[in-house]
């Protein structure tokens, strides 16, 4: 905030800031563009992240919650289809990055469930859904530890 009580959005992500305005003024946000005469970009697993963290730093509950839906219900497709692994990493990497600058504690969360129930898939894997899933656990051992520890949880006795 700046001395004219003025908010600089100049450092946050156009699109997520685009899908924040549309928020404020339709309570949800379906285009992920900078102009009406912009041809919206398609909506991505980062492009969730970074509406979520942009609206956990503003403090903006009901879009937070809204790009925590968007963010699940695509994951969901993401990992289940083919040729979608680069989103699934662009997210960890978004959701894991030590510099974030929102608290993502609860996108962490989904993602990690998420992760967990598709393990077995990404165990029988062979292609690159796997391959970008261990680099991922190896790049951010905070991955590894909560993916793990939700798996143990589901399979203690």
């Amino acid at each position: 905030k700046s001395s004219r009580g003025a908010i600089d959005l100049s450092a946050d992500d156009p699109l997520a800031v685009a899908a924040m305005m549309q928020y404020c003024y339709q309570l949800d946000y379906d285009q992920l563009s900078i102009s009406d005469d912009e041809a919206p970009e398609p909506a991505t697993l980062r492009s969730h992240v970074n509406v979520y963290m942009l609206a956990e730093r503003y403090g903006v509950a009901g879009l937070k919650a809204i790009a925590m839906e968007k963010f699940k219900d695509l994951a969901i497709v993401v990992l289940n289809e083919d040729g979608q692994e680069d989103q699934l990493q662009s997210a960890i990497r978004a959701i894991f990055a030590p510099d974030r600058i929102a608290n993502g504690d609860a996108l962490r969360n989904v993602m990690v469930k998420l992760c967990a129930d598709h393990v077995q898939a990404f165990i029988h894997d062979t292609g690159k859904k796997m391959a970008l899933v261990y680099e991922s656990m190896e790049e951010f051992p905070e991955f590894r530890a909560e993916l793990f520890d939700e798996m143990g949880s589901r399979w203690r006795v």
